[in-house]
C-alpha cells in the first residue's frame, strides 16, 4: 500500500484516463448516427439504440460490476475493463453489420461499467481523507469534461476522418491505461461479507431502466401524450418500485441497505440524481433554443456551451481542497443554491437571450463545481470500506439515472422545439416552465442539509 501512496497522483490520471473515455463515449457517438444510419441502411430511430444500449449496459451492470469488485481485486476488474472497453471499440470500427454494431457498443459497455464501477473506490483507497476531496474534486471536473464535450470533440474527429476513427482511438488509451493499471494500483482481495447476488434485483432494474428509455424514445416520436409512451414509462416505474421493494425485504440487494441507512449515502445520492437531472434537462433544450429559435451556429452554440464545464474545471479542485479542510456542508449547500440561483435568469428574464442563457451556464457550472467535487468525497468517505465499489457504482448509477429523467422531462415539455410550426412565444415559456421546475430541484437539494438528522451509529465507518 506504501507503494500505491506514492504513486496516488499517477494513479489518479488512470483513473481520469478511464473516467474520460467512458464519460466521452457517451456524447461522441451521438453525432456520428445520421452517419451510421445511412451506412448500416437503418432509421435514425434504430440507430438510437447505439448510444442507448450503452447506457442501458452501464445501467443494469453498475451495482452488480460493483458488489463483485467488492468481492474480488478491484485492480483486476478495473484493468481488464479496460482492456475489454479497447476490444469492443475495436469491434465497433469493424463491424459490417448493425447487429454486429450493437453487440459490440454492449461490450464496450460492459468495459465502460467495469472501469466506472472502480473509479471513485481506487481513488478512495489510495487517497486519506484528508486528501480524498481534492483527488474526487479533479475527477468530477473530467466526468463533467468528457459528459459535456463529447458531442463538439466528436464533430471536429468527423471533419478530418471516418466515424470508425471515434472508436479507433480508443483502442491503444485503453491498451495503456490496461498495462498502468496492473502495474500501478494497489493490490489486494475484497473485504465484503459473501453474501448472494441479487438477481431479481438485477433484471428489475434492467427491465425498469429499458422501459424508460422506450418511453423516452416514444415521447420523441410520437410525443408527449402517446399512450404507449406513459404506459411504457408507468411500468417502467413501477418496475423500479419492486425493485426498492425488493431492496428492504433482502439483506443483499443491490440497492444496500446498510449503504442507504447512512444518511450522507443516501441524501447525497438523491441530491446528485436531482442535480443530474436539472443538468441534462436544461443543457439539451438551450443547445436546440440557440441553434433553431436563435439561429446561432454549432460552433457558437458550442463556444457558449463550454462556460459551464470551463467553470466547473476552475473551481471544483477548490471545492475538493476546502471539503478535505473545512468539510463538506458548506460547498455542498452553495453549490445547489447556486445551481438553483442560475435558473432564474431564464425564468425572471424579459426575454429568452444568449446574455440570459450565457449567465445561467455559468453560474451552473460554479455551482455544480461546488457540488460535484465534494459531493462525491462525501458518500466515498461515508461508505464502508467494504462497499466503496458498490458505492461508487450507485453514484455512477445516479449519475446516469438523473441524466436518463433529464431528457424525460424536457422531451415532455419542450420536445417540439426546433419542428416546424413551432412558435417562439409559446417554446421560450415552456423553457420557463422546464427551468423553473429545475429551480425546485436544485433548492431542494440545497435544503436537505436542513434535514433532520438521526444519531449515526460509529461503528464501521473507515476512513
Amino acid at each position: 500500500m506504501s507503494e500505491a501512496q506514492r504513486n496516488k497522483w499517477g494513479i489518479l490520471q488512470v483513473v481520469n484516463m478511464g473516467t474520460l473515455i467512458s464519460t466521452l463515449d457517451v456524447g461522441i457517438v451521438n453525432v456520428s448516427l445520421p452517419i451510421m444510419a445511412k451506412q448500416f441502411s437503418v432509421s435514425l430511430a434504430q440507430i438510437q439504440w447505439v448510444a442507448t444500449i450503452y447506457l442501458l449496459t452501464m445501467v443494469v451492470l453498475l451495482p452488480f460490476m460493483g458488489k463483485l469488485s467488492d468481492r474480488m481485486e478491484r485492480r483486476t476488474i478495473y484493468s481488464y475493463g479496460f482492456l475489454i472497453f479497447g476490444i469492443g471499440s475495436l469491434c465497433i470500427a469493424i463491424s459490417h453489420g448493425f447487429a454486429a454494431l450493437l453487440l459490440s457498443r454492449c461490450l464496450q459497455g460492459i468495459g465502460a461499467t467495469m472501469i466506472m464501477a472502480n473509479s471513485q473506490a481506487i481513488v478512495r483507497q489510495v487517497f486519506p481523507d484528508h486528501e480524498r476531496g481534492r483527488a474526487l474534486g479533479i475527477n468530477a471536473v473530467v466526468i463533467s469534461v468528457g459528459t459535456l464535450s463529447g458531442p463538439a470533440l466528436g464533430g471536429l474527429l468527423l471533419e478530418i476522418a471516418d466515424w470508425p476513427w471515434l472508436f479507433w482511438i480508443n483502442v491503444p488509451i485503453a491498451l495503456a491505461a490496461c498495462f498502468l493499471g496492473f502495474r500501478w494500483f494497489p493490490r489486494g482481495t475484497g473485504e465484503s461479507v459473501r453474501t448472494p447476488f441479487d438477481f431479481v434485483g438485477t433484471v428489475l432494474l434492467g427491465a425498469g431502466a429499458c422501459l424508460l428509455m422506450i418511453a423516452a424514445e416514444s415521447i420523441k416520436e410520437q410525443g408527449a401524450f402517446s399512450a404507449a409512451a406513459w404506459l411504457e414509462g408507468a411500468i417502467g416505474i413501477g418496475l423500479l418500485v419492486a425493485l426498492w421493494l425488493q431492496g428492504r425485504r433482502i439483506d443483499y440487494g443491490i440497492v444496500d441497505r446498510e449503504l442507504f441507512s447512512r444518511r450522507k449515502v443516501w441524501v447525497g445520492n438523491a441530491g446528485s440524481f436531482l442535480i443530474n437531472l436539472a443538468q441534462t434537462a436544461t443543457l439539451i433544450p438551450v443547445t436546440f433554443y440557440l441553434q433553431s429559435q436563435l439561429g446561432y451556429s454549432a460552433w457558437s452554440t458550442g463556444a457558449l456551451l463550454m462556460l459551464q464545464p470551463l467553470l466547473m474545471g476552475i473551481v471544483a479542485p477548490f471545492a475538493g481542497w476546502f471539503r478535505d479542510k473545512y468539510g463538506g456542508t458548506f460547498p455542498i449547500a452553495a453549490g445547489a443554491l447556486l445551481c438553483a440561483v442560475s435558473m432564474l435568469f431564464v425564468v425572471l428574464a424579459p426575454g429568452v437571450t444568449p446574455v440570459s442563457i450565457g449567465l445561467q451556464l455559468s453560474v451552473f457550472g460554479i455551482g455544480i463545481g461546488l457540488f460535484h467535487a465534494t459531493n462525491n468525497a462525501e458518500i466515498m468517505s461515508a461508505a464502508p470500506a467494504s462497499k466503496s465499489s458498490l458505492a461508487g457504482s450507485l453514484l455512477a448509477l445516479v449519475r446516469y439515472l438523473g441524466q436518463i429523467a433529464g431528457i424525460g422531462l424536457a422531451t415532455l415539455l419542450v420536445g417540439s422545439m426546433g419542428q416546424p410550426g413551432a412558435a417562439m412565444e409559446s417554446v421560450g415559456m415552456l423553457l420557463r416552465v422546464l427551468f423553473g421546475l429545475c429551480f425546485v430541484f436544485c433548492l431542494l437539494v440545497a435544503l436537505s442539509g436542513r434535514l433532520p438528522k438521526k444519531k449515526q451509529n460509529s461503528a464501521g465507518i473507515s476512513a
